[in-house]
């Protein structure tokens, strides 16, 4: 449910540092939901070959996705109130489909680990814990202050960054016709305790990331070679008085206006960050008329209109590791899925039938990083151990434990989920592997400040460590 009010934004502007090329494409697969709003369904599209294999199963007809594992996380929202979990290696098979409560209305879903993950839930004031292994409901962690005088927060998308959890907090008053009560939060959760955690000691009381703008509504984006996310924020339909926005993701902080609704021609819908000085997003006019369009993070400013097909019709964008922008349009007349060049924007393909129109993306290695919590215990067929020194501005020292014999690989990667260095790929014996990281990409040069996630596989195992890089 979108319902935007807000506040003028300042002109502020932060710079993105441009993401490292991938030296090969990891991801070989998008997964589109598709929906006429009556009946729900999902298709995958080949990035190679851009062949899609439609309707390879069936959804709720409003739903969001996310991918973990390998596996993927259908959220059926409002009606449905249920976690859907689908095995591409089993034919698309739904291997579990479990409830988070009738009327609740789930926004997203969270991994720390493949048995346990956080659901955020629109009509309670808690997030859930379950276990998404069997869908088990393991706790709950409240989140009632941070709500108005409805006493529900109205929380929607999450994210991972290391061992907390980052919940957006839109504050809508259902009394007085969904009107955002005041700038939009950012609750931050200790998922080792489970915690609420209080991102400004300084003021009384727990504290929620206070943000510039009202009503977030987009997915949190990470921006490469920082500790930078950016989220949208609506504000009111029909009002340019939201944007896009930064907080940094350590200091727990906002940090700044990237561009305006104002700059960028609409109410957000969706943000993407491309690079420093080309990204994009999807905006609708007063007539609710949605356009992708592309913006320069470094000043703000539109840099041009990619796609405007008319009326409320682009509900999703995405950017694959090819540098191509994957554009969901469910128009009467121009719906299928479109690509462009991101960079360029020029259009490489399009329309490709989806089947129903495709209304949300994701792509096959999404979230392959996403849970990154406390490493297996000793005895676990894979460990890696706490990166030191951590935070550093000289070289880490690393040690992984392995319980067999096998082949090892080490990687480092950027938020994005894009591989910045390997450390190490090779057969070894059981026992303790240690290596170090210069803090250096591929091509031997210092990778700039920011939040690293060094990632050891073995076996189909993964054990994964963040490390933060000081200027």
């Amino acid at each position: 449910m979108s319902n935007r009010v807000g506040i003028l934004f300042a002109a502020v502007t932060i710079a993105a540092l441009a993401a490292p090329q991938p030296s090969h494409a990891a991801e070989s697969r998008a997964y589109l939901l598709t929906s006429d709003f009556s009946t729900g369904s999902m298709s995958a599209m080949d990035l190679s070959s851009r062949a899609v294999s439609t309707d390879v199963a069936s959804v709720f007809d409003d739903a969001a996705i996310r991918v973990y594992g390998g596996l993927i996380y259908v959220i059926n929202r409002y009606g449905a109130d249920n976690i859907q979990v689908i095995d591409p290696a089993s034919g698309y098979a739904t291997l579990r489909q479990f409830s988070v409560g009738a009327g609740t209305n789930p926004q997203d879903i969270a991994f720390v680990s493949a048995t346990k993950a956080y659901v955020s839930l629109y009509e309670r004031s808690y997030i859930q814990v379950c276990n998404p292994s069997t869908g088990a409901l393991l706790d709950t962690i409240s989140l009632a202050q941070f709500a108005d005088a409805d006493h529900l927060p109205e929380m929607a998308k999450m994210t991972m960054v290391g061992t907390r959890l980052l919940v957006a907090i839109q504050r809508l008053d259902r009394l007085n016709g969904y009107v955002p009560t005041g700038p939009g939060l950012v609750a931050v959760v200790d998922t080792q305790a489970d915690t609420v955690l209080d991102a400004d000691p300084a003021t009384p009381g727990v504290q929620a990331i206070q943000l510039v703008g009202a009503n977030p509504v987009t997915d949190f984006i990470p921006v490469p070679g920082t500790s930078n996310l950016w989220i949208g924020c609506a504000g009111v339909f029909g009002v340019n008085d939201g944007g896009v926005e930064a907080i940094d993701a350590v200091a727990l902080k906002d940090v700044g206006v990237v561009s305006t609704e104002a700059q960028l021609g609409g109410d957000i819908g969706t943000v993407r960050w491309y690079n420093a000085t080309h990204s994009y997003a999807i905006v609708s006019d007063a007539s609710y008329n949605s356009s992708l369009v592309s913006f320069d993070p470094t000043s703000g400013a539109k840099i041009g209109t990619v796609r405007s097909p008319g009326g409320f019709s682009l509900p999703d964008c995405a950017i694959d590791d090819r540098g191509e922008v994957l554009v969901a349009d469910n128009g009467a007349t121009t719906a299928g899925l479109y690509i462009y060049s991101a960079g360029t924007d020029a259009l490489i393909a399009g329309p490709l039938n989806a089947g129903l129109p495709p209304v949300a993306i994701a792509f096959d290695t999404a979230g392959l990083l996403a849970g990154v919590g406390p490493s297996p215990k000793s005895g676990a067929a894979l460990s890696l151990a706490p990166p030191a020194p951590n935070p550093a501005h000289a070289p880490v020292s690393l040690s992984v434990h392995l319980a067999a014999a096998g082949q090892l690989e080490v990687a480092v990667y950027d938020l994005s989920g894009r591989k910045v260095a390997t450390l190490e790929r090779g057969d070894h014996a059981a026992g303790d592997v240690a290596m170090h990281w210069a803090l250096d990409d591929a091509n031997g040069r210092r990778v700039h400040a920011g939040i690293y996630l060094v990632q050891a596989s073995a076996a189909g195992k993964h054990s994964t460590r963040r490390v933060v890089v000081l200027p």
